[in-house]
């Protein structure tokens, strides 16, 4: 049985495609990239651990790199929107399966969400082994002490998803909790910013014994390895009882109990208004279709934390600059475009590229209404566009804040480069969201098509080149003209390549019609795979 599960776990992960070998070369090219990334960093940290007059300096590195290794493990899949494989347990209680059974199955899916973080790890654990002060008879403590960390990881992050779905559940406290996590990881890094003293944290220093992952380190260096061990052990076994708890609650949590209540909308409140902002610029049926998106939106607790996220979440990328403020370098003079062009891609995943994943079944309505299907695609693409407006306003309030460039004469240049990629990247999400079908629900947030990952992350440098062209052109001539010039012409390419694409989507929905809407009725089974 768990053998079933599994398989159907990594055939689900599959990227689907015309030809299997086509689909197979995608899936290892990408995998490719996104591990080699990791292993990387784990062959950087093998060859520090390697070299033996850098030991006193073994226990600080190791303890602060597993913290942020245990905080990646645990926070990665909820701030991307993402728990990764879930398994659907109220639909298998129908199944003569014993609990013990499924929590099992959960564990070894919970390997899944971040096997990166194990690649990590054997990074200094090889490199203390080849290290001459440790060596082969370090062994024992250096595997002791990954392995133990390692499972922590897992059970805790098996009781955390269970914990968070149903938290977020609740109407708004899902994006309060996000909030909350972005928070926790970014405190040290603003600790870092603000130059708090080292003395006034030292009590709370990664290396003290009483951390999960101190303990492990701790173990692992040989350093005080009884304690270290204890201390691991009983936290395990508190990430067991946890993982545990949360997992019988889950199975046994009816989210059709939760009541709701449904606020009354005036009918001519700001909202309201607001809404029908675009009617006045839009002819019908585009501006009708623009309207019913912003309303469908607004109404997705799912969208509204990731757009959230967009607005605030950039601000991470420049914090490790921050720290040695220099305000002529390029990436501070350009850190709102850069930061709007993040929160784009962000979005990508619940709008542009899977445009009609909310509209599931009901998208046959758009092949048999009085209406162009290129109409329907119109009207996504600008109702995103229409979103990014207030977004590139709230990162520049944020910028303000953390004393970035933010005047309007940048906001102005965040608006033109955000429309500019906004053709290539919506030509390119029309094409997929009619090859690419995949149904959403709106109240799960534990969907994430990794298709759509894989396909973000192949497409973003050639998406993106004639922008990079511009801002590298405008620093090397030192000329705002050239700036423009070029942003012109990626403009005009833009638009072509978007008309393009746009006649492509087009046609492949009307011949690919019955698929489509197959994919988008199709119901989920008991494995839900994301």
């Amino acid at each position: 049985m768990i053998a079933a599960i599994l398989r159907a776990q990594l055939l689900g992960m599959r990227l689907r495609s015309g030809t299997r070998r086509g689909a197979a070369v995608f899936a290892g090219l990408t995998g490719l990239v996104f591990y080699g990334f990791w292993a990387f960093l784990a062959w950087g940290a093998m060859l520090f651990f390697s070299l033996a007059d850098q030991a006193p300096f073994f226990l600080p590195v190791l303890s602060s790199g597993l913290m942020f290794v245990m905080l990646y493990w645990q926070l990665a899949p909820v701030l991307s929107a993402s728990f990764g494989a879930s398994l659907d347990l109220r639909k298998l209680l129908v199944y003569p399966i014993p609990h013990s059974r499924l929590f099992l199955v959960e564990i070894l899916l919970r390997i899944t969400t971040c096997g990166e973080m194990l690649i990590v790890v054997a990074g200094p654990c090889i490199g203390l082994l080849r290290n001459p002060a440790y060596g082969l008879r370090a062994a024992p403590f250096v595997v002791s002490g990954a392995l133990l960390f390692a499972a922590l990881n897992i059970l805790l992050s098996a009781g955390t998803r269970n914990l968070l779905e149903r938290l977020f559940l609740r109407p708004h406290l899902r994006e309060a909790m996000i909030f909350l996590f972005v928070l926790v990881g970014i405190v040290p890094q603003f600790l870092a910013v603000m130059h708090v003293r080292r003395s006034a944290l030292l009590h709370w220093a990664p290396a003290q014994l009483f951390w999960p992952w101190a303990a492990a380190a701790r173990l692992v260096l040989h350093d005080r390895a009884a304690l270290g061990a204890t201390a691991s052990v009983v936290w395990l076994g508190a990430a067991w009882w946890f993982g545990r708890r949360q997992f019988e609650r889950g199975i046994r949590y009816d989210p059709t109990t939760l009541k709701r209540t449904e606020k009354p909308v005036p009918a001519h409140g700001l909202a309201d208004r607001l809404f029908r902002l675009p009617a006045r610029f839009l002819p019908d049926p585009i501006a009708a279709l623009t309207e019913k998106e912003l309303r469908t939106f607004a109404r997705i607790p799912r969208f509204r934390l990731v757009y959230a996220m967009s607005c605030f979440f950039g601000l991470v990328l420049y914090l490790p600059t921050m720290r040695h403020p220099r305000h002529d370098s390029f990436f501070q003079q350009n850190a709102l475009p850069f930061m709007s062009l993040y929160g784009l891609l962000m979005l990508g995943q619940i709008s542009y590229w899977n445009a009609f994943g909310f509209d599931r079944s009901a998208v046959q309505g758009y092949f048999s209404w009085p209406i162009r299907f290129r109409d329907v695609l119109i009207a996504k693409n600008l109702t995103v566009l229409c979103m990014l407006v207030p977004q590139i306003l709230i990162v520049a309030a944020v910028c303000r804040a953390a004393q970035l460039p933010a005047g309007p004469a940048k906001i102005l240049e965040a608006v033109v480069v955000m429309v500019i990629a906004s053709l290539y990247w919506f030509s390119l999400g029309n094409i997929c969201s009619v090859r690419l079908p995949r149904a959403m629900d709106p109240e799960k947030m534990n969907q994430m098509s990794n298709k759509m990952q894989a396909l973000t992350i192949w497409s973003a440098p050639f998406l993106l080149l004639p922008l990079v062209l511009a801002y590298w052109s405008r620093w090397f001539f030192e000329s705002q003209v050239v700036f423009a010039g070029i942003l012109l012409v990626a403009a005009i390419i833009g638009a072509i390549f978007y008309w393009v694409g746009l006649d492509s989507a087009v046609h492949t929905a009307h011949d690919r019609r019955e698929a489509m809407l197959m994919q988008l009725s199709r119901s989920e089974g008991p494995l839900s795979v994301t």
